[in-house]
């Protein structure tokens, strides 16, 4: 059998090959080269004792966007590509015959229901033809969960990376893909109804996080923003902490 020349060399782990890589291509295409690495195949298993595995988000999108660091970049990719994940990612279907408002509802509606599927296909459709409807959407959805989740941070990624190169299928599939699979609990929003706020006892990374969300706040006008601040601040009466390296790329430019 031939080997994969690319999980091969990142089996190597040679830091020099790969900080030239980086420098010869450019960050955002060796993420969309190796972005293969980077899905889980899940990220929520039970048994049939009701023992609960959930995985967590993996950062290196988030990393990539944020860091210039070229012997960075290559400890990332290294770190957090899984070879024994590698997923085939396919061509992503259009729906042009679908008029906007059918692709914000169906998009929604796959995303909460977890049907890649059909939610990579709706996401690319309406992304080509209405930037801005698709990220309220977006934005919408990413907030309605848990925030130790980054969802959030994800869909801001795919904006941000967007906004300096032009559309790349591989690195929007691992995003939708994280997006529509990381199983969320709505709980909190459904219940959200009244805000009790004390932002000067935030940690660093809450602190983080409201930064971002008070961005995505002053970019669109979305219609439940009480409802996303009310649940956010319930969820942050709990712990809620980054990954660490992202914490450190995130603290040093004082996101």
């Amino acid at each position: 059998m031939k080997k994969d020349s690319k999980v091969e060399f990142l089996r190597e782990k040679n830091l020099e090959k790969a900080i030239e890589l980086i420098k010869e291509k450019g960050k955002f295409a060796v993420l969309s080269e190796y972005s293969f690495f980077f899905d889980m195949r899940t990220y929520f298993k039970v048994n049939e004792d009701g023992d609960i595995i959930q995985k967590s988000y993996n950062p290196i999108i988030l990393l990539y966007l944020f860091c210039d660091d070229e012997k960075l970049l290559a400890e990332y990719l290294f770190k957090y590509s899984y070879p024994e994940e590698k997923q085939n990612i396919k061509k992503i279907d259009r729906v042009s015959n679908l008029t906007i408002e059918v692709l914000k509802k169906n998009l929604i509606k796959t995303l909460t229901n977890s049907h890649l599927d059909f939610s990579k296909t709706f996401a690319k459709e309406l992304f080509l033809r209405d930037k801005k409807s698709f990220f309220e959407v977006m934005y919408n959805f990413s907030l309605m969960g848990n925030p130790k989740n980054l969802k959030l941070f994800f869909v801001y990624a795919l904006e941000e990376i967007f906004s300096k190169i032009s559309y790349d299928e591989n690195i929007f599939y691992i995003i939708i893909a994280y997006l529509t699979k990381f199983r969320d609990d709505y709980s909190t929003y459904i219940e959200a109804n009244n805000l009790n706020l004390n932002i000067e006892s935030y940690s660093n990374e809450k602190k983080i996080y409201i930064n971002i969300f008070e961005k995505i706040l002053k970019k669109y006008n979305l219609k439940n923003e009480n409802k996303f601040r009310i649940s956010l601040y319930k969820y942050f009466e709990r712990n809620f902490t980054l990954n660490q390296d992202l914490k450190n790329i995130l603290m040093e430019k004082m996101i």
